[in-house]
């Protein structure tokens, strides 16, 4: 630990030297100039304190403290003004040139002890400060390292995938993975929690782990039988987490989509986050993928829908957190959205990692500085020039039928007063489809049974507590009509035997899973102990 004492006059240097070796301190420096302290600074990375005149010849004390302030690692070194009393009034101007305190000739040497230990003891708390935070960046490093960023796989069939993460000095919650269902669909989730440091890295962990969960949970759930649809798995990461994100009032950004291999399709839900870009190598033009929802943690009773886009050969969809369009040039200028549409354009005949490096440089040249105020993080897929090579399909939807291609989903509140919302949704849907068959009968038996099945439901999973949530979503592909039920209420189990109507009497009840097994083909209940319940309903067109 060094004091740089900076006086022109030899005798004050030593006369405060003497002070100081009286009161225990003798790693002393000398400097008799402004210009000579800045070349023991350099030289001398141990000094903790400068003692420093105002009026020196050449370089004065004001003007050599803003100097010395400006150096990134000279700028938390304290330093305490000597003046004359006649120099009080220029005290104002070495403070706001960063000066902590001061101290009057003739030196009194109780007053300088003291002012010495008060500046030794904020710049030793300064420094324990600054390795608090040096670890809360090594710790949030980690965490973005191996919770938050995935690994995309090394190959699947029809597209190329690459992705970036170029940490900023801060810690952020951005976050990717990669999610594969064998070799038929790709799914993909990159979200950004709202804040920064390590509660942010923490929440985004959070978030990661819950899509896991939700994935895994209701694939087995229906028992491998069906993929469900990424709005159902958005939905059930969002009930889980939504008041939680509100207690900690911050909420979370994320795109999700699905890369259908067999056709080449993407599903998406946008989550109010950065538009994904989506170049077309047909017309050399980009368009912007935007839904309508709101971020995780946002809503309580937010709806989450997925849409749909095709890919074509040498098709790109570019995902990426916010840092690629803020990035700012030295005059405070955004890179913005035009300026990384027109960059994916002039790369687009490269792979995805050349893109991305390419897009990285011309940030960085952008922005004339290496250290970024935000994190770049982004996933690329781009469609092969032969998207042939496609896997078979790797989850069989229920009755083996081809995976969904149109869907709907309604919220209602677990009150029978909201049935005839159900009925007319399910109408309304059922009506936008081709169904091939005598349509009437068909959506009369389908409403009948749905709307006893929501009955149940509110009877029997949530006794009849008209508060809580119901969400019913709509799927249908060429051969059938599926319509998911899903609840938090008591979990009923599924029925081992149908009872028969009562013969010659009409009480009242009695018919609702005579009516379901009728007028359906299937019905599945499917039991999760600690969240989202769920019954899938399926009818036949044909």
């Amino acid at each position: 630990m060094s004091i740089l004492i900076v006086d022109d006059s030899y005798f004050n240097r030593k006369l405060v030297e003497t002070f100081l070796n009286k009161a225990g301190y003798v790693d002393l420096i000398h400097a008799e100039s402004a210009d000579e302290a800045y070349s023991q600074l350099k030289k001398n990375s141990t000094i903790n304190l400068i003692l420093l005149d105002i009026m020196m010849p050449g370089i004065d004390g004001i003007t050599a403290c803003a100097h010395i302030k400006q150096e990134p690692s000279f700028k938390d070194i304290p330093i305490i003004m000597v003046t004359a009393k006649n120099e009080s009034q220029s005290l104002q101007a070495a403070f706001d040139a960063g000066a902590m305190d001061y101290i009057t000739k003739p030196v009194n040497p109780t007053i300088l002890k003291a002012r010495v230990n008060s500046a030794l003891t904020l710049k030793k708390e300064m420094d324990r400060r600054k390795a608090r935070e040096q670890d809360l960046i090594e710790i949030g490093a980690k965490i973005q390292q191996t919770l938050l960023l995935g690994k995309h796989p090394d190959h699947f069939p029809g597209i190329e995938i690459a992705a970036l993460t170029q940490p900023s000095q801060k810690i952020d919650g951005d976050f990717y993975d990669f999610f594969c269902h064998q070799e038929e669909c790709l799914d993909v989730f990159l979200g950004d929690v709202m804040g920064k440091g390590v509660p942010a890295a923490l929440v985004g962990a959070a978030t990661k782990a819950n899509f896991y969960r939700a994935i895994t949970q209701l694939i087995s759930k229906y028992k491998n039988e069906y993929l469900p649809p990424i709005e159902e798995i958005v939905q059930y990461v969002h009930h889980v987490m939504t008041n939680e994100l509100i207690d900690l009032e911050t909420f979370v950004t994320l795109c999700y989509i699905r890369y259908h291999a067999s056709d080449q399709s993407v599903d998406l839900v946008d989550c109010g986050h950065t538009q994904t870009i989506h170049y077309h190598a047909k017309t050399h033009s980009c368009s912007l993928l935007k839904g309508d929802n709101t971020p995780l943690g946002f809503i309580t009773d937010e709806i989450y829908k997925q849409t749909k886009c095709n890919l074509e050969s040498g098709d790109i969809l570019f995902l990426y957190s916010d840092g690629f369009t803020e990035a700012c040039d030295p005059s405070g200028d955004f890179f913005g959205e035009n300026r990384l549409v027109s960059c994916i354009k002039q790369y687009s005949k490269l792979t995805p990692s050349i893109l991305i490096k390419h897009i990285h440089h011309q940030i960085s040249q952008f922005t004339q500085n290496k250290h970024l105020g935000d994190d770049l993080t982004c996933v690329v897929l781009k469609q092969n020039q032969d998207p042939s090579v496609c896997a078979q399909t790797a989850y069989i939807n229920i009755s083996d039928s081809t995976p969904p291609n149109l869907s709907g989903s309604i919220r209602i509140k677990s009150a029978l007063s909201e049935l005839q919302k159900v009925r007319q949704f399910v109408i309304d849907y059922c009506q936008s489809i081709d169904i091939a068959r005598d349509s009437k009968i068909f959506i009369w038996q389908l409403e009948t049974a749905i709307i006893e099945l929501i009955s149940n439901v509110i009877k029997y999973a949530y006794l009849c507590e008209d508060q809580h949530d119901i969400v019913i979503r709509a799927n249908s592909d060429d051969k059938k009509v599926t319509i998911i039920v899903n609840h938090w209420g008591n979990p009923f189990p599924q029925p081992t035997c149908v009872p028969k109507p009562p013969e010659g009497e009409y009480p009242e009840g009695g018919y609702g899973l005579f009516i379901i097994d009728n007028f359906i083909d299937q019905c599945v209940y499917l039991k999760d102990d600690d969240a989202m319940n769920s019954i899938v309903v399926v009818k036949q067109k044909r």
